[in-house]
């Protein structure tokens, strides 16, 4: 039987899904981005999703990592923070010490509220939401977030967003999400396979408009000194999915996106053993070059969905 209950992740709000007996566990930190901080599954030793481990680490350690975290109303970056819209200038912060943009939007870090949670023998659920009339004077735009976290005794985690135009005119935006995922063994030991698509150039992380094909990982790739932090495009009405594996076969991670997602970034950082694959509505800077950049009248909503489904049999 899941469990749903309220915790706290140090001065943050959480919320922890749990199923004792087939070895789920689902950690939401509710007060920081929606972070989704773990996911363990069959008593796995490790999560599938690289976490944090104290509230002191979130915040004063790796405050900018957004490991996990809902990206909006951009992924990535937005050059300089400026942007022109319907013939109005806006301006939003260099919020990271190490960047001269702004960068993975304004959600990273904010508070969400429980609205629903329902748990049963075979599945759990939660609801967030986010809601506020004018979050910051750079991207005056009323809006509300509906986030739906779901789970099922075999592995499956799902997370479906809602956005909802609350205002009187329309708003530009892009959605995205900022998982990064581990199978509990350097990615040297791992394989990654992701159907054909097409990278995206970049020159100091921005777009250029150009792209071109990649089939680097049409069949199951040793990730054995790769290294990753490339945006890829996705022409396809069909979901993407991306399969990682253990090359001990120990542990795996199918994953899919929608299309309502059609962009995704793969980023491999130094510091631990982990990839983020990051599925976005919109590459980096879409504000400015409008490549993938999302339009709602008011009141108008629109969704996207992604999942995981998590594997682990010990030997």
């Amino acid at each position: 039987m899941f469990k749903i209950s309220k915790e706290k992740f140090g001065m943050f709000d959480s919320i922890v899904i749990n199923n004792p007996e087939i070895g789920i566990e689902i950690e939401l930190i509710t007060e920081f981005g929606a972070v989704i901080n773990k996911f363990i599954f069959n008593h796995s030793p490790f999560s599938f999703i690289s976490g944090y481990q104290t509230s002191d680490e979130l915040i004063n350690e790796h405050p900018y990592f957004s490991r996990s975290a809902k990206l909006f109303p951009f992924p990535n970056r937005l050059k300089h923070g400026r942007y022109c819209y319907k013939g109005h200038h806006y301006q939003l912060p260099a919020n990271f010490p190490w960047s001269e943009h702004a960068v993975h939007g304004l959600l990273y870090n904010q508070p969400f509220q429980l609205i629903h949670n329902q748990a049963s023998e075979l599945s759990a659920e939660v609801g967030l939401r986010f809601t506020t009339s004018c979050l910051h004077p750079g991207y005056p735009f009323a809006f509300q977030i509906d986030i739906r976290f779901s789970i099922t005794i075999d592995g499956l985690l799902s997370c479906t967003t809602t956005v909802k135009n609350q205002g009187v005119t329309a708003m530009p935006f892009g959605d995205a999400w900022h998982p990064y995922f581990s199978l509990g063994a350097p990615l040297s030991k791992c394989s990654l396979t992701m159907p054909f698509c097409h990278e995206l150039e970049h020159i100091d992380y921005m777009p250029t408009g150009l792209t071109y094909p990649n089939e680097q990982f049409l069949q199951a790739t040793s990730l054995d000194g790769v290294t990753l932090n490339h945006c890829f495009y996705f022409d396809n009405s069909n979901p993407i999915q991306l399969s990682l594996q253990r090359q001990d076969h120990v542990a795996s991670l199918n994953y899919q996106q929608d299309p309502s997602y059609p962009y995704l970034q793969l980023y491999t950082p130094n510091s631990e053993a982990s990839i983020a694959i990051e599925p976005m509505s919109c590459p980096a800077d879409a504000f400015n070059h409008h490549i993938g950049l999302l339009e709602l009248a008011p009141k108008q909503r629109q969704t996207f969905r992604w999942q995981c489904q998590a594997n682990y049999q010990p030997r």
